[in-house]
């Protein structure tokens, strides 16, 4: 990209400089065409064809006010048009013209026309709907046992009310699951601001953020954290989540117990799954 940007700008100040030699209207026919060009293919990643449309209506409107801007820009523009119109010995350059411009704009309208072959593109959803069971087997089970996504709830959160005490031991574990594994992306302050954070797409959760965990049921939350960036749904494409499927290293109590500790540490409330079946 920086290569074409120094072509576009060498190629822009080359035509300013010999604008009296070519004359304006070359001048600016040719810095509009350099334009557009730059503009289809100078730019990495491409723009979408509407922005490119702005773009270069924006410089043909800037090139119109820069050519009425005096009687003899106005001159300097018409005086070739005029030529090919009137000039005999033009002849076979206007019938050129009046053959080429209609068929560039014939062949441009059946091309536009024509069905595309691109696949659709695939509009990624940072939540997307999780399926309504899963099957999670973690290291040491002799079997998968089966889990419920959509009305399924934490094993240990009826403990906050019930036994704060033991409660907080499972906490004070998923705060220790953490920060041997999660922190290196979620960052410290689970803000999405680790180490690794800006080296992955999607960027990890921001657990910080308030429309992620109070949104979310600790089912949805344990769905994400078993499964990972391999058991992501089409709807979570075009990227795939870098986040490992954790039930492949950690216990399903230790994901529990990280659920636990990322809404005690933010001190966010989950979202209880009978709104979740509401809906």
């Amino acid at each position: 990209m920086l290569i074409s940007t120094l072509l576009f700008a060498a190629a822009c100040a080359a035509i300013f400089l010999n604008r009296k030699k070519i004359g304006l209207f070359w001048s600016g026919t040719v810095f509009f065409v350099v334009t557009v060009l730059y503009l289809q293919h100078g730019i990495d990643p491409p723009a979408p064809a509407a922005l490119v449309s702005l773009y270069a209506g924006t410089a043909f409107l800037a090139m119109l006010l820069y050519v009425t801007s005096s009687k003899q820009a106005m001159d300097d523009v018409w005086k070739p048009i005029k030529s090919v119109m009137v000039d005999a010995d033009k002849k076979w350059t206007l019938y050129g013209l009046l053959i080429t411009i209609p068929g560039v704009l014939a062949f441009q309208t059946y091309m536009s026309n024509l069905p595309s072959t691109d696949a659709p593109p695939r509009i990624r959803s940072v939540h997307p709907p999780p399926p309504n069971s899963i099957k999670v087997k973690s290291p040491g089970m002799a079997e998968a046992s089966e889990f419920n996504v959509i009305s399924g709830d934490s094993p240990f959160r009826a403990l906050s009310d019930a036994s704060p005490t033991k409660f907080a031991e499972h906490v004070a574990r998923g705060k220790v699951v953490y920060y041997e594994n999660c922190f290196y992306c979620h960052g410290d302050t689970l803000a999405a601001d680790g180490h690794y954070a800006k080296a992955v797409n999607p960027l990890p959760a921001n657990f910080q953020d308030p429309g992620v965990l109070p949104q979310l049921t600790e089912a949805f939350l344990y769905w994400r954290v078993a499964k990972g960036g391999p058991g992501m749904p089409d709807a979570g494409g075009p990227w795939d989540s870098s986040m490992p499927a954790w039930e492949n290293f950690l216990s399903e109590d230790d994901m529990w117990n990280v659920i636990a500790f990322l809404y005690d540490y933010t001190g966010y409330k989950p979202r209880a799954a009978e709104s979740v079946e509401g809906h």
